[in-house]
């Protein structure tokens, strides 16, 4: 009979601790995602002040998206202060590779992702890639690539690639250290990488 109560007592046990939800912790990696948005969403409008914008659907630190970050941070460097460690490993860890944009981010403003393929398509078959760019995205200042963003642990610093390609020979990319003061990101100081 006791043996009986224990297990009925054991069961209801362990049913009310397997349908009780435990309530989980916003993951850091999703903050950071949350707060890359953020600071896309500042960046872009700042940046090109256009009404909507075309952005290749993978990130890269550079126009052409060849691997040169580490010589390419060194050079920032040299030519950035106060830049915290934290921010700088962080962009170097979060762009060790190409990921994917969301295509589902708030940004508060009409944006496109652009594929490579799509790209090719558009400016491949002829010279006129440009016109029919225009006449498809007329709001779009042109091609915006960004990089993943690094930040240092109290998210108030940041520091972001960003480059846009506005004809065959127009464009320019740049890396931007960012402040955020009172919860609104500002931009700090920025360091040009090419122009076109």
């Amino acid at each position: 009979m006791f043996r009986r109560r224990l297990l009925l007592l054991l069961l209801i046990y362990v049913a009310a601790c397997t349908t009780q939800p435990t309530p989980t912790p916003t993951p850091l990696a999703n903050q950071v995602e949350l707060e890359e948005q953020v600071v896309y969403a500042f960046l872009l409008p700042k940046m090109y002040q256009n009404s909507g914008y075309v952005i290749m659907d993978t990130t890269a630190t550079s126009l052409t998206g060849v691997d040169n970050t580490a010589q390419t941070l060194d050079y920032i460097l040299q030519n950035m202060h106060d830049v915290d460690l934290e921010t700088v490993t962080s962009f170097r860890n979060r762009n060790s590779e190409a990921y994917p944009i969301l295509g589902d981010m708030e940004l508060g403003f009409p944006y496109t992702l652009l594929s490579q393929a799509g790209r090719k398509q558009t400016f491949g078959q002829n010279q006129s890639g440009w016109e029919v760019f225009y006449n498809r995205y007329p709001q779009a200042p042109g091609i915006t690539t960004l990089s993943r963003v690094g930040f240092n642990p109290a998210f108030n610093q940041a520091l972001v690639y960003i480059g846009t390609q506005s004809n065959w020979l127009a464009g320019a990319g740049c890396y931007l250290l960012l402040k955020k003061a009172d919860g609104a990101w500002s931009i700090d100081q920025q360091v040009l990488t090419w122009i076109s």
